[in-house]
């Protein structure tokens, strides 16, 4: 016998959104029966960007409607950000961002949005710890000892770069600086890709980035890896000492990738693409992924994620106010 004819709740759609046909999820509560855009406020080719397409056509598949990545970089991740804390909380707009969300309220006296009240955390993707990278183009340090003797002795040859202004790599660099007496001048790219080609040209003398960037190098001699955030060592880059065996503090946290929405989007449709996050997540595939471009899988629950994002801010301010970096 031949099923009812389940395509009267998508009229309307285009042909081509029809061709995902309907789900039990889309069944129950209408969400979703369009494109949805995730926005990703960093240029195309980073880390931010791999892990956003990826996500996106999973999560696709997953939804059976079209998820499409829009990059809008710029101005510390606030372009793109305030885009999405200012679009309809109906869940066809989400963000796909870092620590920047919860930095720049620390290192702005204004920023068009409140991270906190007009956005909801939906789901973490990933964590890691970034890598102090040296331009082997721009100078031969082969150790963070060195390259610190070297940037004392030549302190106007030697500077660092970041995706933006207040980012992790930012903040992380200064404090580098500050612990080592140091004077690098900051120079902020819009996005981990453009930093990485400046890192390999010499435009930079260092940089802090993530391995999904930093990986296609290594074998290039252009860049040497010096030091790695976190408590322990990576598994990718054993050889690689941590910034906290070295003798550094304020270098033991990771950073993170989530998924936000506009607040006030309801909360049926959070927990949706929430538990849709958590099923894409737990594929091997997207864990193999994942090992690959050297991040951990997220696995945090909506609201501990939401509560880590919290005192992320607290920790991220407090370094940020040690680092002595302001940006107004």
């Amino acid at each position: 016998m031949r099923r009812p004819n389940r395509r009267s709740v998508v009229l309307g759609l285009s042909a081509a959104l029809c061709s995902f046909g309907a789900t039990p999820t889309f069944a129950d509560t209408g969400y979703p029966n369009r494109t949805i855009r995730l926005v990703v406020p960093f240029a195309p080719g980073g880390g931010g960007d791999v892990i956003g397409r990826f996500y996106a056509q999973k999560l696709s598949d997953s939804l059976r409607v079209p998820v499409i990545v829009d990059n809008r970089p710029g101005a510390s991740a606030m372009i793109g950000t305030d885009l999405v804390a200012k679009a309809q909380p109906d869940g066809y707009t989400l963000l796909l961002t870092v620590p920047l969300l919860v930095q720049t309220p620390h290192l702005y006296r204004k920023i068009p949005y409140d991270p906190f009240n007009d956005l909801v955390p939906v789901a973490e993707l990933n964590t890691s710890p970034l890598w102090f990278a040296s331009s082997a183009t721009k100078n031969d340090a082969g150790s963070l000892k060195e390259f610190v003797t070297k940037a004392k002795a030549k302190p106007n040859d030697f500077n660092f770069a970041s995706i933006g202004m207040g980012s992790s790599g930012h903040v992380l660099g200064q404090a580098l600086n500050d612990a080592n007496q140091l004077n690098m001048m900051h120079v902020a790219y819009k996005g981990s890709s453009p930093a990485m080609l400046a890192l390999m040209a010499g435009e930079v003398s260092a940089v802090f980035l993530d391995y999904v960037t930093i990986k296609p190098q290594i074998a290039s001699g252009k860049i040497r890896l010096l030091a790695v955030t976190g408590t322990q060592r990576s598994e990718l880059t054993p050889e690689v000492p941590t910034l906290t065996e070295l003798g550094y503090k304020g270098f033991e946290g990771k950073v993170w990738g989530g998924i936000f929405a506009p607040a006030k989007t309801p909360k049926e449709v959070v927990s949706l693409l929430d538990r849709e996050t958590r099923k894409i997540l737990a594929m091997p595939e997207t864990i193999a992924k994942w090992r690959e471009l050297g991040y951990d899988t997220g696995n945090k629950t909506q609201a501990q994620f939401a509560e880590e994002i919290r005192k992320d801010s607290a920790r991220w301010g407090a370094l940020i106010k040690s680092a002595g970096v302001t940006l107004d």
